[in-house]
């Protein structure tokens, strides 16, 4: 189940929406991150890791959607962490007793809602605001925290193995994803997220996305380069050249998400004109 893909750090990819599941290597066992989505794959991990004589020492959730916040009993029970800002939009997103239920029946594919073990879900606990580094034994993972994406959502820079963990960012097969739901300004949060991401790239030899191929160095760059220009089209209300939404696209489905995301912020734009020319007509 496991890969390695450099020096004390392996992956295992889903069937679902090829998610990577990271695996860090410490003095006394491991650090899991974003552990995976079918049961019976998380159970695998959990054997994989048994056999290997390596206990999960921590898990981490690198943000707050419900595909990142799942775990299973066979993984044990270490700390589970979160940012501060993750953690808490899970407890809101859980808060609500009918919470599981709505994930299953709305966001939960139905081929696969029966294998995704709900019961362990967003159990994490939030990180104090400006952790740098995430608390454990074993080699320094630096968090990298912006609001791209979702709130609180962190990439973890293992610098010393030279391996960036994008989180939902970076993919070969996944658009950039913005939050429309929050109040700021999705595209200035995506863009400078990339800025920050871009700046802890030097010395960075493996990309491992949340979704999609694993990447060598070179393909670091490219790939910042690649949701910059998509997020530049976006914010121009042009037609992206990308890839990952034309006829070579890995998933169909995301042409859709590409054309929701324009229409949303159409309408945040046109929102704001319209409160705008009200404030101006009070002052």
């Amino acid at each position: 189940m496991l890969k390695q893909v450099a020096d004390g750090v392996l992956v295992h990819q889903s069937e679902f929406c090829q998610s990577n599941a990271v695996v860090v290597q410490g003095e006394a066992g491991v650090l899991l991150v974003d552990p995976g989505v079918l049961g019976h794959e998380m159970a695998a991990v959990a054997n994989d890791l048994r056999d290997l004589g390596e206990p999960v020492v921590a898990g981490f959730s690198t943000h707050p959607h419900w595909d990142h916040l799942l775990w299973h009993a066979r993984l044990g029970t270490p700390p589970r962490y979160g940012t501060a800002r993750c953690a808490a939009s899970a407890r809101d997103q859980l808060s609500d007793p009918r919470a599981k239920a709505r994930i299953a029946e709305q966001l939960i594919p139905p081929d696969i809602a029966e294998q995704v073990p709900l019961d362990l879900l967003g159990l994490i606990a939030g990180l104090p605001a400006e952790t740098a580094r995430i608390p454990w034994d074993g080699p320094r993972v630096r968090i990298i925290e912006h609001q791209a994406h979702a709130p609180g959502h962190a990439a973890l820079l293992i610098e010393e193995r030279g391996v960036l963990v994008g989180g939902d960012m970076l993919s070969d097969v996944l658009i950039p994803m913005l939050d429309l739901n929050g109040t700021g300004d999705p595209i200035e949060d995506y863009l400078a997220a990339l800025r920050l991401l871009e700046g802890a790239a030097d010395g960075v030899d493996v990309l491992i996305p949340g979704h999609g191929s694993v990447g060598g160095a070179d393909q670091v760059h490219a790939r910042i380069d690649l949701d910059r220009a998509y997020v530049h089209a976006l914010r121009d209300s042009q037609v992206p050249s990308d890839p990952r939404i034309g006829p070579s696209a890995t998933y169909d489905w995301v042409a859709g998400v590409h054309a929701g995301q324009l229409k949303r912020l159409a309408q945040r734009s046109s929102r704001d004109e319209m409160l705008d020319s009200l404030t101006c007509g009070y002052t």
